[in-house]
C-alpha cells in the first residue's frame, strides 16, 4: 500500500483534529509527566496533548514515513519516532497511552488493548477514539461495490485489512483490566462543499487499501467514478449546496487505579 500523503490528510484538519480534542477533554488528570501519542499523524492531535499538558514528555508514534516527515518538519522542536504500534516497548510506561483514529487500522484488537494498557503507568489512562465504520453509508457503498462484477477479482477481501468492532466487544476487553472505564459514541457531521471533497477524504483514508489493490491507474479512477456516483445517489445535497457527511466515532478512557 503506498504511504500516507500528509498534504491531502490535512486538506481537512480541523474536523480530522477535533475528535482529539473531545477525547482529550474527558482525559481525567490534571498532570501528566510522560504521553505517547500513536498513530500521530501529521501531528496534529499531538499538538492538542501540547496545549493540555504543556510541561508534559509527549513523543508522537506513528508508522508512516511521510506522515513523521512532515510532523518533524511543522514542528521541530518535538519528539517523534516512526514506529509500528506492535513494536511499541511495553517495558515503557506512560501516563497517558492517547490514540486518534489509528486501532482501526491494527489487527488483533483481543491482544492489543491489554498490550497497550499494560504500557499505562498506575493511576495513568488508556484513551482511544476509533472510526466505527460499521453502518456508515459510505462503507457500505464500498464494501458492496468491491465484492461486486470486475472489482471482486481485486477487492473483495479487502474489508479485513480495517478493523472495527461494538463498544460492547471494547468494554468486554476493558472491563477484565480496569473497573473505571468511560465509553460513549459520537456522531459527526461534516460539512463538504461537494461530494467530490467527500471522495477526497475517503480517498485517502478508507479507501486506501482498495486502491491499492487494483491493478492500475485506469482501474482505480473506474472505481472512483463508480464510488462517487453511489454517493451522489445516497448523500443528498442541502439547500446550500454543500453534503453533511455523517462519522460515527467510538472513544474510550480507561484508567489504571
Amino acid at each position: 500500500m503506498q504511504d500516507w500523503n500528509p498534504g491531502q490528510y490535512l486538506k481537512f484538519k480541523n474536523e480530522r483534529t477535533q475528535p482529539s480534542i473531545d477525547l482529550v477533554e474527558r482525559i481525567p488528570l490534571r498532570h501528566a509527566k510522560k504521553i505517547i501519542d500513536i498513530g500521530c499523524g501529521p501531528g496534529n492531535s499531538t499538538q492538542i496533548l501540547h496545549i493540555r499538558w504543556p510541561s508534559a514528555d509527549i513523543v508522537g508514534v506513528d508508522s508512516s514515513r511521510s506522515m513523521i516527515d512532515k510532523a518533524r518538519a511543522d514542528y521541530p522542536d518535538q519528539k517523534w519516532d516512526m514506529r509500528d504500534a506492535a513494536d511499541l516497548d511495553t517495558l515503557e510506561k506512560y501516563d497517558i497511552v492517547f490514540s486518534s483514529s489509528t486501532l482501526q487500522w491494527i489487527p488483533n484488537h483481543e491482544l492489543l488493548i491489554p498490550r497497550l494498557f499494560d504500557m499505562v503507568n498506575e493511576n495513568g489512562v488508556l484513551a482511544v477514539q476509533i472510526v466505527d465504520n460499521n453502518d456508515s453509508p459510505f462503507y457500505k457503498i464500498l464494501l458492496r461495490l468491491a465484492k461486486s462484477g470486475a472489482w471482486r477479482q481485486y477487492t473483495s477481501d479487502c474489508e479485513q485489512l480495517q478493523y472495527f468492532f461494538r463498544p460492547e466487544y471494547y468494554y468486554n476487553k476493558l472491563c477484565l483490566l480496569t473497573q473505571n472505564i468511560d465509553l460513549w459514541e459520537t456522531i459527526y457531521y461534516h460539512i463538504m462543499q461537494s461530494h467530490k471533497d467527500l471522495m477526497d477524504w475517503q480517498k485517502y483514508t478508507g479507501m486506501r487499501p482498495f486502491l491499492a489493490n487494483l491493478p492500475d491507474d485506469t482501474a482505480r479512477k473506474e472505481f472512483e467514478r463508480e464510488i462517487l456516483n453511489e454517493c451522489i445517489a445516497n448523500y443528498p445535497i442541502q439547500s446550500d449546496g454543500r453534503v453533511l457527511f455523517l462519522i460515527k466515532r467510538l472513544f474510550f478512557v480507561a484508567r489504571k487505579s
